[in-house]
């Protein structure tokens, strides 16, 4: 795991994130998967139908969902 991914873990309080993690922005309900995160303690999140991923903030307006759809945590806007 990248050390980027650790810091958001660690220091964000969500040990649950993970590489493959389904999310949806919640202001949009644009849907899509982490692929990574960056320096800024974002994540790298590839949304259905784009190329390229996006920087997402890890505690604004997003929900974290578990491999069989539930959802794990939410934060509003």
């Amino acid at each position: 795991m990248n050390k980027n991914l650790n810091y958001i873990k660690n220091q964000r309080g969500l040990p649950f994130v993970k590489k493959g993690m389904k999310v949806q922005l919640t202001y949009n309900e644009k849907t899509g998967i982490i692929v990574g995160a960056n320096l800024g303690g974002n994540l790298n999140v590839q949304f259905e139908g784009q190329k390229h991923y996006e920087n997402v903030h890890p505690t604004w307006s997003i929900k974290y969902y578990d491999a069989n759809g539930n959802i794990l945590a939410e934060f509003p806007e």
